[in-house]
């Protein structure tokens, strides 16, 4: 294959400050302490916002997302039926894990965490600035299918109003 680099810069390249972070990207971000800014890199993966498109489209075998999180914020409890990699860029990083969050762990800015296929997870900013983290998802947009949300976590995000509709996408239902 010979691409072109005009090619390459419009199909394969994502310039930091011209990708957009998406709003209510999931059922949870209207719960307190839930706020964060996901920029969709590669693949649209696990998003349960229709409108969300990543900077680079195409099929690739995995998602990229650069998630930032402001101070004290994080995301809940959470499953995958795929792979999940977080490594914090300019950080630390708490991950929990476990079916009611039991297990903690404080990554290091630049260590690496891959979460098995399954596993409730989630994470928080314990810095006093922003936090910058690298994710990656396996498989296609098609493979990945949706997250699977702790329990008490979908029934706080139905009193916020969000919701899924019949295709299961976020819905606002106020």
């Amino acid at each position: 294959m010979n691409i072109n680099p005009e090619e390459m810069e419009k199909t394969r390249v994502a310039r930091w400050g011209e990708v957009e972070p998406y709003g209510e990207t999931f059922i949870e971000s209207r719960l307190p302490g839930m706020s964060k800014r996901l920029y969709k890199l590669i693949n649209r993966g696990v998003l349960e916002n229709k409108g969300v498109t990543p900077a680079i489209t195409g099929e690739h075998r995995f998602g990229v997302t650069l998630i930032e999180v402001p101070v004290g914020q994080g995301a809940s409890l959470h499953s995958h039926i795929t792979e999940e990699v977080f490594f914090p860029l300019n950080g630390r990083m708490i991950v929990t894990w476990g079916d009611k969050g039991e297990h903690a762990l404080e990554l290091n800015q630049w260590d690496c965490i891959s979460m098995p296929v399954g596993v409730m997870r989630g994470f928080r900013n314990p810095n006093d600035h922003d936090l910058l983290i690298y994710s990656v998802v396996g498989g296609t947009d098609s493979e990945v299918g949706r997250i699977s949300w702790h329990p008490d976590v979908l029934k706080a995000a139905e009193d916020t109003g969000l919701a899924y509709d019949a295709t299961g996408f976020l819905k606002d239902v106020v």
